[in-house]
């Protein structure tokens, strides 16, 4: 049975279709017969309530939506969203301008916009939806609106850092392109906080998203502090202060964090990794002494409450190092381009605060292999890691891995 079949079998006379999961793509095309015997129910139920209540019946609201939904199993968006479109203004003039009931039927409406190429559209839907959650400020439902908008901003500015938007040409503003990217930055920062106030000010708070959210927030201190290029027009001193107040901003929040992992009765594993994340901020940040304090306050606790060694190790292991930050992928990733069968054998150590030192190759294989061996060395040369939970009394941790070609992979070399 095709998609759009089941979708209409499922139709229980509630408004469930709206809230369903994305529409896919049709299996196979279908008959003409099918065709009819999938639409024609619904396109009756729709007359029949025309001819009884009117065109704009609120019972109009779902035989559309659900119609809707069978055109998007169909591949059909063009006649999904001249129905969907329908289906909202009479979720307005019936429900009212600012109800966040109706934000199933917008997702639906962009779902199908966006198929069709009209990215204009689906912008303003966008900007719709941050509309109604601002107009519900202290909702929970409002918070993934909101994340979503800061995920999106997150996504142009990284995509921006990482050289994937066309160019541009920005008439008498050298720093046009840079300046957009960094008003992505801000205006994601922006929505999350908006996410966490929703969340935070809406009865039960909860601990885990809250977390998610903090971890958003700080990651776009971390790009800022990262990237930050002070133009002519900045004091001297301006990149300094810029950057101790992103990590102040980001210690806050990770501190909340670690305010939420105590508030919600978590295992003493949940409890170290929180300090230990907040450790890395610091160390980050050139923060140095705080940072390892933070490490040995964390290593402390699962020790003295007797944790299992898998839980120390997985946040100090012994045999390949943690990069920071934690929560982007290691930079490493970015080395494999080309796949070959070799590998990169190399020794380091991990200096007190997270510095590398005393990289040495040891042995390489594959094609390429010097030019590769170069580019990893210069890429650990280049990080900064998590040091030893030992690190105010440890002088450095010694490492002796492997790095593959294949798959970008890191393992310890016996």
């Amino acid at each position: 049975m095709c998609a759009a079949c089941v979708a209409l079998a499922q139709l229980t006379g509630s408004f469930a279709l709206a809230q369903a999961p994305p529409a896919a793509a049709p299996e196979a095309p279908i008959s003409s017969a099918e065709w009819t015997a999938l639409t024609e129910p619904l396109l009756e139920r729709i007359g029949e309530e025309e001819a009884r209540n009117g065109l704009f019946s609120r019972d109009l609201i779902e035989p559309l939506t659900a119609l809707g939904r069978v055109y998007q199993e169909l591949g059909e968006h063009d006649l999904a969203v001249a129905v969907l479109d329908r289906a909202f203004y009479l979720w307005r003039f019936n429900e009212g301008l600012h109800n966040l009931d109706q934000v199933p039927l917008v997702r639906r409406l962009v779902e199908s916009e966006r198929a069709v190429g009209r990215f204009g559209e689906v912008a303003a839907l966008e900007e719709r939806l941050i509309e109604l959650a601002r107009r519900n400020r202290n909702d929970p439902r409002s918070a993934p609106i909101f994340r979503e908008a800061a995920e999106r901003e997150l996504d142009y500015y990284e995509r921006y850092l990482n050289g994937e938007l066309p160019f541009t040409i920005a008439v008498n503003d050298s720093g046009g392109p840079a300046r957009t990217a960094a008003f992505s930055v801000w205006r994601a920062r922006r929505y999350y906080n908006e996410a966490i106030a929703a969340l935070a000010g809406g009865g039960e708070p909860a601990y885990a998203e809250l977390a998610a959210l903090e971890e958003g927030l700080t990651r776009t201190y971390y790009l800022e502090a990262r990237n930050w290029q002070p133009t002519s027009l900045d004091p001297n001193d301006w990149a300094t202060v810029r950057r101790a107040s992103l990590y102040g901003l980001g210690r806050s929040s990770y501190q909340r964090r670690v305010g939420y992992a105590a508030a919600s009765a978590p295992t003493v594993y949940e409890a170290a990794r929180a300090l230990v994340e907040l450790a890395d901020w610091s160390i980050l940040f050139s923060r140095n002494g705080t940072g390892v304090k933070g490490y040995a306050q964390a290593h402390a606790l699962l020790v003295e409450a007797g944790a299992p060694d898998a839980a120390i190790e997985a946040l100090f292991p012994a045999d390949v190092p943690v990069f920071l930050p934690a929560f982007v992928a290691s930079p490493l990733d970015a080395q494999v381009r080309a796949p070959s069968p070799g590998h990169v054998d190399f020794d380091f150590e991990i200096g007190r605060y997270g510095q590398p030192r005393k990289i040495r190759i040891v042995d390489v294989s594959g094609a390429d292999a010097a030019a590769r061996a170069k580019a990893v060395v210069g890429t650990i040369g280049r990080s900064r890691f998590r040091p030893s939970p030992f690190a105010e009394t440890a002088r450095a941790t010694t490492y002796r891995l492997r790095y593959s070609l294949a798959d970008g992979r890191l393992s310890p070399r016996s």
